[in-house]
């Protein structure tokens, strides 16, 4: 998921409206963070194995980021994070669930995770290499989910409306193309 990750960070400050954008993002993208990190470090890779890149034709490992047991950590320290920036023990708890909700949601609809490494028991679906067009669905009505979620009962103009369905519910579809 790429978009699906930014939409949820609307709920979030739904939920706790002065918590700046900045802390939600990094909390909801902290393992992609943490992910091109060793990718350009060399201790992950992320790589198209022929033709032009896309998501279903890259070899990905995601080991230390991405795996189940990395995951505990990383969702510590989102919450870390938001407490030492924000003192708040609510924003450490929200930042927390992005973390966690980014790796949820890289289960249904993103590449294949393990426990931890390739020698350990896969799970997640893998439908970026499996089943595109359902991971970008399932990311497009996770989208419409939380901008309804976000704008219910808020009075927003109707071009901020279809500008927000239209960002986190139409543009993920742009990955069959691109």
């Amino acid at each position: 998921m790429i978009l699906g990750h930014a939409a949820t960070t609307l709920v979030a400050k739904r939920a706790a409206p002065d918590m700046p954008w900045w802390l939600l993002l990094v909390s909801a993208f902290l393992i992609d963070i943490a992910m091109f990190t060793f990718v350009g470090l060399g201790i992950e890779t992320m790589e198209p194995t022929g033709g032009r890149p896309s998501l279903s034709n890259a070899i990905v490992d995601m080991t230390f980021s991405h795996d189940l047991v990395p995951q505990i950590g990383w969702t510590l320290l989102a919450g870390a994070i938001a407490f030492v920036v924000s003192g708040r023990r609510l924003f450490a708890l929200i930042a927390m669930a992005l973390s966690l909700g980014h790796w949820l949601g890289d289960l249904v609809a993103g590449y294949g995770h393990f426990v931890f490494g390739p020698d350990s028991h896969p799970i997640g679906t893998d439908w970026y290499h499996l089943n595109l067009a359902a991971a970008l669905t399932f990311e497009a009505a996770l989208g419409v989910l939380c901008v309804f979620l976000f704008t219910r009962g808020k009075s927003y103009s109707p071009s901020a409306q279809i500008g927000l369905y239209g960002l986190f519910g139409v543009l993920p579809f742009a990955f069959l193309v691109i």
